[in-house]
């Protein structure tokens, strides 16, 4: 009878040792996994956005505050996404205002296409859409869901407060005039 306790002993010992050898990685994995799920969450703070937004910003097309004010594009329309009340606080030049809401009901995708089809007239050229707000969460919201309905936008890293980091309300329409 010893004989047969000493045996299931020694298997279950083996079976913990076998079983053993997978914990350790699998919780060397986890422990990892977590780590970077939590520094994710922290930089996605730091820009302050959520965590999807943040990693939603590695795919949508984006144009820096340099790349827009160096006038290489010649025909853009720059929508505004943010609050009525943001927007009478401070805008960039003469930019548009769609609020993120309005675009994710019907009547802001039909003021973004009257928008694009004026521009279009006056300057004889299909514009360059770009979307802000205040440091680029709503608007990369907003650049998916126009992107999911067939437009093609760009978001300015950074939003708003990026730009006025550069430059004042007073050099908007001398540095976008040329657009």
């Amino acid at each position: 009878m010893d004989s047969k306790v000493e045996q299931l002993s020694i298997n279950n010992v083996k079976e913990f040792v076998s079983k053993r050898r997978y914990l350790v990685p699998l919780a060397l994995v986890s422990a990892m996994l977590i780590a970077s799920a939590g520094t994710l969450s922290i930089i996605a703070y730091q820009h302050q956005m959520s965590l999807p937004v943040y990693l939603q910003s590695f795919s949508t097309p984006q144009i820096s505050v340099e790349a827009l004010a160096s006038g290489k594009l010649k025909s853009i329309v720059l929508i505004d996404v943010r609050s009525p009340e943001e927007y009478q606080e401070d805008r960039i030049g003469n930019s548009e205002l769609v609020p993120l809401v309005e675009i994710e009901g019907a009547t802001g995708i039909q003021q973004v296409q009257n928008i694009l089809e004026r521009s279009e007239k006056v300057h004889q050229t299909k514009p360059t859409l770009i979307l802000y707000c205040t440091s680029g969460m709503r608007s990369i919201a907003a650049n998916k869901y126009l992107r999911d309905r067939g437009y093609q936008a760009l978001t300015l890293t950074g939003g708003i407060t990026a730009w006025r980091k550069q430059f004042t309300r007073s050099q908007d329409l001398q540095i976008l005039s040329t657009k």
